[in-house]
């Protein structure tokens, strides 16, 4: 199974976060990240919904855009570092 179909079978089942995924397949995150971007495309152009629980920041409550899917550092807002990751999940047709 290649690495796409994988991480599609992964994110149909339960949301996860990028770090998550990497863990779990044994990758560093940078080295998922493109082959992330491109399944959720394709996933989105064959018609699946894709659910983002974007990034916030656990201090003050901002919250990244939907297309943020990396770990943000800091919080443009208040400069913490504590962000919680955005969640990923595919849906169904």
């Amino acid at each position: 199974m290649t690495l796409r179909r994988h991480l599609h079978d992964i994110l149909s089942h339960e949301p996860r976060s990028a770090s998550s995924l990497a863990r779990e397949l044994g990758l560093r995150r940078a080295d998922l990240e493109d082959d992330l971007q491109h399944m959720l495309r394709s996933a989105a152009a064959r018609g699946e919904a894709i659910d983002v629980l974007p990034a916030r920041c656990k201090a003050c409550g901002f919250e990244f855009g939907p297309d943020r899917l990396a770990k943000p550092s800091r919080c443009p807002s208040c400069k913490a570092s504590r962000i919680q990751e955005a969640m990923i999940r595919i849906g169904g047709h």
